[in-house]
């Protein structure tokens, strides 16, 4: 058997595996294994979380949203389940295609949205798309479905055939579990647990299948995004660069008028407005950031967010439309002080210098990313009995974290944790605690501290 089959066969064995287990899933219990929030759900109740996710993930995505009108487009939707987001999805595209591995999943939701005339469902082979038309969707999107498959080289294998689905000029959001903890990568994986996605995978995706890599956010979480973007025809064979490069402008990721930039943490990120390249053409690939003697690779490359756009016509600049953004992480170990940053398309030459103020990062506190009970995981917490114990799950945390310098705030009430317990498959802490007998049903601010780091508030609601 020559490599190729033997490969070929490894992606059918894993995708089988993924579908017999997904219909096994399906048949205990669809609702719970596609959201975890709560073992029973009504319909309304499960149908309803989804609407929050679309809204997020797609409706306020300022990529996907630029110079389209989803009425008029095509979307796919990779791993539907029975529907919980593709219902809402549908009330904005004039075309949703629902997919998943589990035929069981697609029966379910079919029965469910039977009544949606542009909604059509489709079981897939769990490697390909193979009865899906090429060149077909302007939009695909995909979410809490990678991060289970048990093989990088499965999902490899499905963002291969989505570029092949994806209209010229679409645009294909993805996320995957790109967790490099040491103690993740080393367990076995599974179809809950699945493989790691690793920056340099989502690269080389990128790459093989001849499409831009337009960004990546949340390199080493459980939530890492991606957006490729398929070149439209009549740019195929042009170069990126347009005239000899020059960085415009320069700030912090998260504001245009803030120049100085932490040297690690959450805003050590840095943005540069430059022109002599086609936005259409370069990408997060192509394009290499200099920091002083080390070449390094942006996390987006494409058109000006509305923040840049608003600064450079307040600049005067009246060319926005021949200017290219290029977000960049900090590279780990650089000190405080000045650094000399440039900017190069492939293999040409660099544009002159700026000069870069790094500046000494506070320390991050901890970020509170989920609070569920501790008898079935579910998100309703109770006041007293089973669903009383509950846990929260951090990031930022590190490996001194313990009940000894850990607390759970909720209210005014300061809990000293029963556990605390990092948790490889998600890259966070988990903090278990018993609810004080004094508090009462209602809604509440959530928080965690570590150290003399407290986090921001996370609201729930306690039965």
């Amino acid at each position: 058997m020559s490599d190729s089959n033997h490969d070929g066969k490894a992606l059918q064995d894993q995708a089988q595996t993924m579908k017999s287990d997904w219909n096994d899933r399906a048949r205990e219990n669809a609702k719970w294994f596609i959201n975890t929030v709560k073992l029973q759900q009504t319909d309304d109740e499960f149908d309803e979380t989804g609407r929050p996710e679309v809204e997020r993930f797609v409706l306020a995505d300022v990529v996907l949203t630029k110079n389209r009108e989803f009425k008029t487009l095509r979307l796919l939707e990779i791993g539907c389940g029975i529907g919980r987001m593709t219902t809402h999805l549908s009330r904005f595209f004039a075309e949703v295609a629902g997919t998943d591995v589990s035929g069981e999943m697609i029966r379910q939701g079919r029965e469910r949205l039977h009544d949606l005339s542009n909604v059509t469902l489709h079981e897939t082979s769990g490697v390909d798309f193979s009865n899906l038309p090429s060149d077909y969707f302007d939009i695909i999107f995909s979410v809490y479905v990678f991060q289970h498959v048990p093989s990088a080289d499965v999902i490899h294998s499905n963002i291969g055939d989505a570029c092949r689905v994806l209209k010229p000029g679409g645009l294909f959001k993805f996320q995957t579990c790109s967790i490099t903890h040491p103690e993740y990568l080393q367990m076995e994986k599974n179809t809950w647990a699945g493989a790691s996605f690793s920056e340099s995978d989502i690269r080389r995706a990128a790459s093989d299948n001849g499409v831009r890599l337009v960004s990546i956010l949340g390199l080493g979480t459980q939530y890492c995004w991606t957006i490729l973007n398929k070149p439209p025809v009549e740019l195929a064979g042009r170069s990126g660069q347009t005239a000899e490069p020059k960085i415009e402008f320069f700030s912090r990721s998260d504001s245009p008028h803030e120049r100085s930039i932490p040297n690690k943490g959450d805003y050590a990120f840095l943005t540069l407005i430059v022109s002599g390249f086609d936005h259409r053409i370069v990408d997060a690939n192509s394009m290499t950031v200099e920091f002083g003697d080390g070449d390094f690779l942006p996390c987006y490359t494409g058109w000006l967010g509305a923040e840049y756009e608003e600064a450079m016509k307040a600049a005067g600049r009246d060319d926005i439309d021949s200017l290219t953004q290029i977000n960049i992480g900090i590279p780990p170990g650089y000190p405080t002080g000045k650094i000399n940053v440039r900017v190069r398309y492939l293999n040409n030459p660099a544009s002159e210098p700026v000069a870069l103020e790094l500046i000494e990062a506070p320390a991050d506190p901890p970020k509170i990313t989920l609070v569920s009970n501790d008898f079935d995981g579910g998100v309703d917490v109770y006041a007293q009995g089973d669903k009383s114990r509950f846990r929260v799950f951090a990031a930022g945390m590190d490996e001194s974290a313990s009940p000894d310098n850990v607390r759970v705030i909720v209210g005014d009430q300061t809990i000293t944790p029963a556990s605390v317990s990092f948790i490889p498959g998600n890259a966070v802490h988990m903090a278990v605690s018993q609810m004080p007998g004094q508090i009462l049903p209602g809604e509440y601010e959530v928080k965690i501290k570590f150290l003399d780091l407290v986090s921001e508030s996370a609201r729930i609601r306690i039965l």
